[in-house]
């Protein structure tokens, strides 16, 4: 007979970054959300991090051939999927670069980010064995030259033809990658992109350029980060009916999205994907993997692959094979997985896979190297109230850790004795440090760390969800 510590042993929930899960395909849960980006209409993607951003788009750009398989006749067709992590790919942009790239006469963001289609589309068109002429064809036939190609350098090299500092022998190289031009005249990157345009058009086909970890850029001043990517989004706009065929398919924090304003975000609103997660939608996530890893232990006749087809009356039944049914015992006690939902919920009201996943890991961590009985059940509810713990801190030191400008303002709360505020005892515990207290209790809801209400005499209070109170260490009486 199988033991419960060999199956502790062997329980896997999976990882809590898309970007380290190497069984992503496997493990994916289908949702709205993913069905929504498979329409060529939708540019944005939005969602805190950990609601699956990374995941999505390593899905379409790592995992194309699943991802058709996943969506059959909604994947679109003819069209070419171009991984594009705005700074980070092949070691390309990074701040220092764009910072001597700003050196430039005629600066300008959106030529940058012109520059950067231009030939993140151009090396897809050379992979797929395109040729053309003009600027097109002297890109396709460089990259012919040297596939392995970093864009960086090149990226320069581009960018001095641009704004009008060609070298003298009208030539531009880096290692076996060279450019030759006829005379000293500049790189049009707007013939580039109609060339690319064109040729896309003629023969029925599209690119969809996906964006992800575009907001690592300039991160450590917001100021200029917010100017980038609100040029990215001019960019956006300035493609559509003019580019069709080269869609830009960017992903993005929300709290990013609402501190940004450009001309014409309004054109927009109907482009964009809000990623969410229900309470079911969550319990097939994590029935999935925990299948996945102890299948052989539990139900034989249980269909993993197809386990998003249960209903919630049968997926409650296969967690509850592993969980306890309460964390505290009793008739108006919650279910565990209620308990657990409330207890990874942000001010928004959101509840995503990455705290979750962190969850259940945790819980059956705890469980293993403790000597707790739970009665015909793996983890016991004590394992998972205990785990909460470490899901807090974490919360706060992945997710807050983020918000530089923010620090001093959460430090505030250390040894608080409660987690309801009116807007006036913020006012005063915030006077003194910048942001300004009304910005950055602003700030403090967009980011979700608070829920935002009214109490009985109309007057605006703030609730710090149970997701930090633990991790910023308030000092609360009763349970978690």
């Amino acid at each position: 007979m199988t033991s419960n510590t060999e199956i502790l042993r062997n329980l896997d929930f999976g990882k809590v970054d898309a970007e380290s899960e190497q069984r992503l395909a496997e493990r994916f849960v289908r949702t709205q959300g993913f069905d929504n980006i498979s329409d060529e209409d939708k540019l944005i993607i939005l969602g805190p991090k950990g609601s699956g951003k990374s995941a999505i788009f390593r899905l379409f750009t790592e995992y194309t051939e699943e991802t058709k398989n996943i969506l059959r006749e909604d994947f679109p067709d003819n069209t070419h999927i171009i991984k594009a992590l705005g700074g980070d790919d092949v070691k390309s942009v990074n701040d220092r670069s764009l910072e001597e790239i700003q050196q430039k006469d005629d600066f300008s963001y959106e030529k940058f980010w012109r520059i950067y289609i231009g030939l993140k589309t151009a090396s897809k068109l050379g992979e797929k064995g395109y040729t053309s002429d003009g600027e097109l064809g002297d890109v396709l036939r460089a990259f012919n030259e040297q596939p392995d190609w970093r864009i960086i350098p090149v990226l320069k090299s581009f960018w001095q033809k641009i704004v009008g500092d060609p070298p003298s022998d009208g030539k531009i190289s880096y290692g076996k990658f060279s450019l030759e031009f006829n005379n000293n005249d500049t790189l049009d990157i707007g013939r580039l992109l109609e060339k690319e345009q064109k040729l896309l058009g003629q023969n029925d086909e599209k690119v969809w350029l996906m964006l992800d970890r575009i907001d690592e850029l300039r991160s450590k001043d917001i100021e200029e980060r917010n100017k980038l990517l609100e040029a990215l989004f001019r960019v956006q706009i300035n493609f559509m009916g003019r580019f069709d065929n080269i869609k830009l398919k960017i992903f993005l924090r929300t709290d990013i999205w609402s501190e940004l304003n450009f001309t014409n975000k309004s054109h927009l609103v109907d482009k964009r994907v809000r990623l969410e997660w229900n309470d079911t939608q969550l319990l097939r996530m994590i029935n999935k993997r925990m299948l996945q890893s102890v299948k052989e232990y539990l139900d034989k006749d249980i269909d993993v692959e197809n386990i998003q087809k249960y209903d919630r009356g049968s997926q409650e039944k296969i967690f509850y094979s592993i969980f306890e049914d309460q964390v505290y015992s009793g008739p108006r006690e919650a279910d565990l997985f209620d308990w657990m939902t409330k207890r990874i919920q942000d001010g928004h009201g959101g509840k995503y896979p990455r705290e979750l996943i962190s969850f259940c890991n945790e819980a059956a961590r705890i469980q293993l190297h403790s000597e707790r009985e739970s009665e015909n059940r793996i983890i016991s509810g004590l394992s998972v109230r205990d785990a909460y713990f470490e899901v807090s801190k974490q919360r706060v030191n992945t997710y807050l850790s983020e918000f530089q400008d923010l620090q001093e303002h959460f430090d505030r709360f250390d040894g608080k004795k409660k987690a309801e505020f009116t807007h006036k005892e913020l006012v005063d515990m915030f006077e003194d440090i910048d942001p300004d207290p009304n910005n950055s209790v602003k700030r403090m809801v967009d980011i979700g760390f608070f829920e935002e209400d009214r109490n009985d005499d109309q007057e605006k209070v703030y609730t710090i969800p149970r997701l930090y109170r633990d991790g910023i260490d308030l000092v609360l009486k009763g349970r978690p």
